[in-house]
């Protein structure tokens, strides 16, 4: 009789508890180390895309000045620098921002403008004062003055890019320096920069050198819709406002104060009250690390070091201080 053959039988594998740990804190390990690399990718990305917005602007403010043999203004009213913040709410019209459009390829939306009405400087002037178009267009996203690290960037109205209005350190003269009434004090007017209330600067005025003076600066400090608690925000096509009470350069800002050296999303002391619309004025700043970028008069585009030299930073801010400020 024949016996049968016995095999033994075989065990199918599987992890231990323990491995499995071990294999899901080695996937964590992995993880926690890409993420940073991922995001500095990201962040790298946002930058570049930033910096080649400010070199759009920097080519289309040339194309604008060898087309009108001047950059524009930076806002536009009938008012002088010595009354801007005393005259009253009264004619403000079209600020850099929209002049510029069809040199940015957008001809289409710069039709779209009254450019002979009263323009909208923030969102609680009604359309019984800016008629339509100006008053709607003033809630329209622009990207191409928005830098995509910002998060309100995309679906907001907001800008991050100001024309530079000059710089020093305040009070330096009315010419140059036009604090606004007790109420607003730390708002400020400039005039020693590249562009600024009804300014038309030509090549031949900068003279301390294309290569040496701010045109262009990136900000974080714009009034955006949740930056008050009334919901008072600006927008990328905000006209000056040379109300007495609150007077404010639109889309420009002055070199005053450090590099981000005001805190996004605080308020700051302004004649006895809380103010947001004095930090954008007078301080240049964005959302990344160590500094914000620069175009220059020249057209090129850099990044300033937020640890420049206060003295050095004011200065290139200034057209024709005869200043000799050497490398930054």
């Amino acid at each position: 009789m024949s016996r049968a053959r016995s095999f033994p039988q075989s065990r199918r594998s599987a992890f231990t508890l323990i491995e499995l740990l071990v294999v899901i804190a080695i996937i964590a390990v992995l993880v926690a180390l890409l993420l940073p690399a991922v995001q500095q990718a990201r962040e790298a990305a946002r930058r570049s895309q930033c910096k080649n917005n400010l070199k759009q602007l920097g080519l289309a403010l040339h194309n604008y000045h060898d087309t009108h043999d001047g950059f524009p203004p930076g806002g536009i009213s009938p008012y002088g620098t010595s009354t801007m913040c005393s005259t009253g709410a009264g004619a403000q019209f079209a600020p850099w921002t929209v002049m510029l459009l069809p040199y940015l390829d957008d001809k289409n939306l710069y039709m779209q403008f009254n450019f002979s009405r009263r323009f909208r400087s923030a969102s609680n002037e009604t359309v019984s004062t800016i008629p339509e178009p100006n008053f709607s267009l003033f809630e329209r996203a622009n990207n191409r003055f928005q830098c995509p690290s910002d998060s309100n960037s995309g679906n907001s109205q907001t800008t991050n890019y100001f024309g530079v209005q000059g710089g020093g350190a305040p009070p330096s003269g009315i010419s140059s320096f036009v604090p606004c009434t007790s109420n607003s004090n730390l708002r400020v007017f400039f005039s020693n920069g590249a562009l600024y209330h009804n300014s038309r600067i030509r090549f031949r005025d900068i003279t301390d050198g294309t290569s040496n003076t701010f045109l262009v600066g990136e900000t974080k400090y714009q009034l955006t819709p949740s930056g008050r608690s009334d919901g008072i925000h600006m927008s990328w096509a905000s006209s000056d406002y040379l109300g007495s009470l609150s007077g404010r350069p639109g889309v420009c800002a002055a070199a005053v104060d450090a590099i981000n050296s005001a805190k996004t999303g605080t308020r700051q002391k302004d004649g006895g009250r809380d103010d947001t619309l004095s930090i954008y004025t007078r301080t240049f700043g964005s959302f990344h690390v160590g500094g914000c970028h620069f175009t220059f008069c020249d057209g090129s585009v850099r990044f300033v070091s937020e640890n420049i030299n206060l003295n050095t930073y004011r200065l290139a801010a200034q057209r024709s201080d005869g200043q000799v400020i050497g490398e930054f």
